[in-house]
């Protein structure tokens, strides 16, 4: 082992060190003795110096093991997720009082190992045991076990009943703004009581109709919920402030202009489409009903026209000249009956006069329109229905041509 060179000391410095001891020690503790010089061997000093290092190197050890084991039980702080309220957490745990602690015992091996050994085991028991049942499942076939008739039932009319249900379909309207509402979303108000005075000044167009908003006393309508919002907290609603309340409603419509179909109501207008086209399929089998259940898809195409040259002074329009545009194709082994097209293609004259009578009376635009009486007389029918003969022997089936195979040549 190499010698180590001595430690050399000023006596400046140890001076210093005797009179910084010197004043700390407590008054009236006796009189000091007077310094007297002492001088130690080398080796000593090196000892005394070797322990001191291996004093303080020891107590930062045992700081950072302390320091080190309160990290590891302190979790780190966690950032509140904004979904959720933030929940209260404990305080934390403050660190040790006696650093000089031994830390805990750790744990020995053969424990850890045994652990581990027990969590893995019961890992691959619950995969085995899954495993079985999925295997007996398959063995036996009881996963495809036939669904029995009255679950099938039950859940068929539970389905028609959902989506058929009155409540939730949109088969209502509200009284104010008029836009389609199930009944379970409108609520029942007297709107006299609810409304205040700049809402009934505001909805003077509305009243104007008795069927909707009913004049006497305790009358009650159906409103929806956005409505009933505005009416409570003073102000018009968005869906009436947008027309004015100027909406109009289903009883302004006048019962000669109702249910008409789309040759009646292209003899009476003054500008007509240019062609209505749909498409429907005849079933021999089953008979068609006044509403029209056999009618597919219709699609109305409207094409730039002259307007002068569709201006008429003289209504209702020739009815050779009104079915000019409108085809019917059929999908079927005959061709479709009166019954068939009734609903889309009847012209009643009486319906049609009727119209006519009205407009002349309440539409400025037909005031000097003149009725055609001969033209509606000269309309004739067959086997009791509806629809003229006309545009029944109009009627043509068109044929798909056979697709040709061309073969290549090479």
């Amino acid at each position: 082992m190499p010698r180590e060179h001595p430690a050399t000391v000023a006596p400046e410095e140890v001076h210093r060190t005797l009179r910084i001891l010197n004043r700390r020690r407590p008054i009236g503790a006796g009189p000091t003795t007077p310094f007297t010089a002492c001088q130690s061997p080398h080796d000593e000093i090196l000892r005394v110096l070797r322990d001191m290092d291996r004093q303080r190197a020891e107590d930062r050890t045992r700081r950072r093991e302390a320091q080190s084991r309160f990290a590891a039980q302190t979790p780190p702080p966690a950032t509140p997720s904004p979904k959720r309220p933030r929940q209260e957490q404990a305080p934390l745990t403050p660190p040790p009082t006696q650093p000089r602690r031994s830390p805990k015992r750790p744990r020995p091996m053969r424990e850890t190992v045994q652990l581990q050994r027990d969590s893995v085991e019961s890992i691959l028991h619950h995969y085995n045991a899954t495993f079985r049942v999925k295997e007996q499942a398959s063995s036996t076939r009881s996963w495809c076990n036939e669904v029995p008739v009255a679950l099938q039932v039950e859940a068929a009319k539970s389905f028609y009943q959902a989506f058929t249900e009155e409540r939730t379909l949109p088969v209502s309207h509200c009284v104010f703004c008029y836009r389609k509402t199930p009944p379970c979303e409108l609520a029942t108000i007297q709107w006299r009581d609810r409304l205040s005075p700049s809402m009934l000044q505001a909805t003077k167009t509305v009243q104007e109709c008795g069927a909707c908003l009913p004049s006497h006393e305790g009358a009650r309508v159906d409103v929806c919920r956005e409505c009933r919002a505005g009416f409570d907290s003073g102000r018009l609603p968005k869906a009436c402030s947008v027309n004015n309340m100027a909406i109009g409603c289903e009883h302004r419509y006048p019962e000669e202009l109702d249910d008409l179909s789309p040759v009646e109501e292209r003899l009476i207008a003054l500008h007509a489409p240019f062609g209505y086209i749909t498409k429907f399929t005849v079933d021999n089998k089953t008979r068609s009903g006044i509403s029209y259940r056999k009618h597919v898809k219709g699609h109305i195409v409207v094409f730039p026209n002259k307007v002068d040259d569709l201006v008429a002074t003289v209504l209702p329009h020739p009815l050779l000249q009104a079915i000019e545009n409108i085809h019917v194709s059929w999908s079927g082994p005959g061709k479709p009956g009166s019954a068939d097209v009734r609903h889309l293609l009847q012209v009643r004259k009486s319906r049609v006069a009727a119209a006519l009578a009205w407009l002349q009376r309440n539409n400025p635009l037909y005031e000097d329109i003149a009725i055609n009486q001969a033209e509606i007389d000269g309309w004739q029918y067959a086997d009791g229905s509806t629809v003229p003969t006309v545009i029944m022997d109009r009627m043509r089936r068109r044929n798909r041509r056979p697709l040709r195979r061309h073969k290549r040549t090479t």
